[in-house]
């Protein structure tokens, strides 16, 4: 007689069980070896995946089919916890294999499957997967063929994307290289407005637009590598003194204690402005001009490129302004 825990400790399967547990069995006795070669490595059979989940004792030598119902219904009797670890580890292995034979597992076999375990009371997502059923019923040739189409899909996409790109860049330049000669500065300004929201969009910096824009000043910002960065530029033929900066950098403080800065200057900034602005200060801005644009349009260097080096300069050196002339020198030697 069992005692009270043995008694606790095992559950009886009703008889429709049992009748559902036979055709798992049959499934998987045509996918996995019962015994199989059991010593050598690597080996996946149902013996094999019984001894990995420490069930080993419930496997007995005998008839396959047989032997994969009574093992499974012994799990469902006193270790119901692992049954669906032993499903899934003998399909796993079961794909594996018949593979190798040549002879795949179909989307029909697991649909099968599937509906089998739920008449034992389980369902396992991972066999309901809709992406897992269709590769399965690509097959292995199919599957590959499908991955190859969409990778020169994805390909060909990106070269029109990159094409496209280019071209958005060339009429870009050639609109920027107008602005150089253009008498009228103010209506210049507004051009140049949308040239750098075209640009920042075209590099993937999801500009915040239409920038602001005061006379010649022109206001937005951008998010690079999840950091958003505040813009200012200015139209000027001279290179711009301190204060457009100091007047900038308060903007900036005024913000978040994350926020940093692009001061864009046609011409540049004075020396002196540079000095002033960094002087007993921690920098939260660097700076761009009309030769770092160009660069950047014309593909030399790309913007978000040139972006994170003139950053990198600023947080090792602190330096504002570091031209993409002295980036290109120091990349080609």
């Amino acid at each position: 007689m069992r005692s009270d825990w043995e008694s606790l400790s095992t559950m009886a399967i009703p008889l429709k069980h049992i009748t559902a547990l036979n055709g798992i069995a049959a499934i998987l006795a045509d996918m996995l070896p019962y015994s199989g070669a059991y010593d050598r490595q690597g080996q996946v059979t149902t013996r094999s995946i019984a001894r990995d989940l420490a069930i080993e004792g419930f496997w007995e030598k005998t008839s396959k089919t047989p032997g994969l119902a009574k093992l499974m219904e012994r799990i469902l009797e006193q270790r119901r916890e692992v049954f669906e670890d032993f499903i899934l580890l003998s399909v796993k292995g079961g794909l594996r294999y018949r593979e190798r034979k040549g002879k795949p597992v179909s989307r029909s076999e697991i649909e099968t499957l599937n509906g089998l375990i739920m008449e034992v009371g389980f369902k396992f997502p991972e066999l309901w997967n809709e992406g897992f059923l269709a590769a399965l019923e690509a097959g292995l040739g199919g599957r590959a063929r499908e991955n190859l189409a969409a990778e020169k899909q994805a390909e060909k996409i990106k070269l029109g994307r990159t094409a496209t790109i280019r071209s958005d860049l060339d009429k870009l330049i050639t609109e920027f290289y107008a602005l150089l000669t253009a008498e009228d500065r103010q209506a210049a300004g507004f051009t140049f407005e949308k040239v750098l929201n075209r640009l920042f969009s075209l590099s993937g910096l999801d500009p915040r637009g239409p920038f602001k824009v005061t006379g010649e000043q022109i206001d937005g910002s951008f998010e690079l590598d999840h950091e958003i960065y505040l813009v200012e530029a200015k139209w000027e033929k001279a290179p711009v003194n301190e204060a457009p900066l100091l007047v900038f950098r308060g903007k900036i403080e005024s913000k978040s204690h994350v926020t940093r800065g692009v001061f864009i200057s046609l011409n540049g900034i004075t020396d002196e402005a540079e000095r002033a602005i960094t002087k007993g200060k921690q920098p939260i801005f660097f700076t761009m001009d009309g030769y770092d644009l160009s660069v950047a349009m014309q593909g030399h260097l790309g913007l978000t490129d040139l972006l994170r080096r003139k950053l990198r300069k600023m947080a090792e050196e602190g330096r504002i302004r570091y031209s993409a002339k002295e980036i290109l020198e120091t990349m080609r030697r």
